[in-house]
């Protein structure tokens, strides 16, 4: 006797194919979401790990200023400063009435001299720290050791001077008043940079910088609002930073 041979029908043959495509369906489903899922958490860990590290290094940069010499410029998309190389309590500088001097004297301090420093006595605005006829600010020629506490600066030129007056606390500070010796952040085209380096990226938002002046209660601060977008995907950086030196 001959055995009829086994197969599917048609029916249960569609029935396998629906199912397989169900199948192929959930599982596509659950790739593409999960691919979507890792690539907004990949963009947003960039995007915070960009605004991070640029903020940090912010927070060094205005914890270091000079005082006074934080503004805002090139339409409020840059903020510039002043780095403090070294400070110091005076002991002597020629203020009126007294008479002029090129010389003033410091309390030593470790910081190896250079001849590009200049000094800064009071600085109250950024006139005071970027206009070099005001009086607050002079070019250094040489430290001679006078004695076992104290140094000698001696003004850079010839002509004795008369600083325009004294610091309450008798602070003085050692910059480079070149331009090159600035520090400034600057929003180009989404892209904050320091320097010319390129410190974050997919910055939307216009002007990033807002320099709130001191008051009786508080130290000056500085505002910086970070808004980045990355594929959709958006982060938005608050940050508050004190600056804690004062003239």
């Amino acid at each position: 006797m001959r055995k009829k041979s086994l197969g599917f029908t048609l029916i249960e043959m569609i029935v396998v194919i629906i199912i397989l495509g169900i199948l192929a369906a959930a599982i596509s489903t659950y790739v593409t979401l999960s691919t979507q899922i890792y690539r907004e958490a990949t963009d947003r860990e960039k995007l915070v790990s960009s605004a991070r590290f640029a903020i940090e290094r912010l927070n060094r940069d205005v914890r270091n200023a000079l005082p006074s010499s934080l503004r805002l410029t090139d339409s409020s998309t840059c903020l510039e400063l002043t780095p403090i190389i070294e400070s110091t309590t005076y002991t002597d500088i020629p203020v009126a009435p007294e008479d002029t001097s090129n010389t003033i004297k410091v309390i030593k301090f470790d910081e190896t001299f250079n001849s590009d420093w200049s000094v800064v006595v009071y600085p109250l605005n950024d006139a005071d720290v970027y206009d070099a006829i005001n009086g607050k600010i002079y070019g250094v020629n040489n430290i001679i050791d006078d004695s076992l506490d104290e140094w000698e600066i001696v003004i850079d030129g010839s002509a004795s001077v008369h600083f325009a007056e004294d610091s309450p606390t008798r602070r003085l500070y050692f910059i480079d008043a070149r331009e090159s010796g600035r520090v400034k952040y600057c929003l180009l085209n989404q892209s904050l940079f320091r320097n010319g380096i390129l410190m974050a990226q997919d910055i939307i938002n216009a002007n990033p910088f807002e320099i709130l002046p001191a008051t009786l209660q508080r130290n000056a601060m500085v505002q910086i609002t970070l808004l980045l977008e990355k594929n959709s995907e958006q982060v938005e950086f608050n940050n508050e930073i004190q600056v804690l030196n004062a003239p």
